[in-house]
């Protein structure tokens, strides 16, 4: 409901008056777009992109009480950071590359290789399933000779 009733510049409104704001969800749906939503700050709030990307990384720590772990880059801070193939406030931005504590979890280039590789080998095992289906039915294609009507019909 309080999605519902929001405005998009909510968040610039209340960092002009001095309010420390993140951006956040408990949608996974939303969660994959806070890039956006914190472009919504810059486009109807007036907000630097910098105030804008602060949103959704620092100021989101600064609340859960773990800026000192993450929410920036810095040394000697947990190395989670997502690679964008342009700004990360672009509504065209996607995602490349994901870093959690340092270990890459996805990239978008070993995803579509697999993507690939699972479609190559859907379609190999479909062709294989349609041959064994093919392999030794009938006339009637029901595995057996086909029967007349009321033949082998019990009452």
């Amino acid at each position: 409901m309080e999605a519902y009733d929001a405005i998009p510049h909510n968040a610039a409104l209340m960092t002009e008056r001095g309010i420390l704001v993140s951006i956040n969800s408990d949608s996974a749906e939303e969660a994959r777009h806070l890039n956006q939503e914190a472009a919504k700050t810059v486009k109807w709030g007036g907000m630097s992109e910098e105030e804008a990307l602060k949103m959704i990384t620092i100021n989101a720590a600064i609340h859960l009480g773990i800026d000192d772990k993450v929410g920036s880059i810095e040394a000697g801070k947990d190395a989670d950071l997502a690679i964008f193939d342009r700004h990360p406030l672009s509504t065209y931005a996607v995602n490349q590359m994901t870093f959690v504590d340092g270990e890459m979890l996805f990239s978008r280039e070993r995803d579509l290789a697999m993507r690939e590789a699972m479609a190559a080998e859907r379609t190999e095992l479909e062709a294989k399933l349609s041959e064994g289906a093919d392999a030794g039915r009938g006339p009637g294609g029901r595995g057996g000779p086909r029967r007349g009507p009321r033949e082998g019909v019990r009452r």
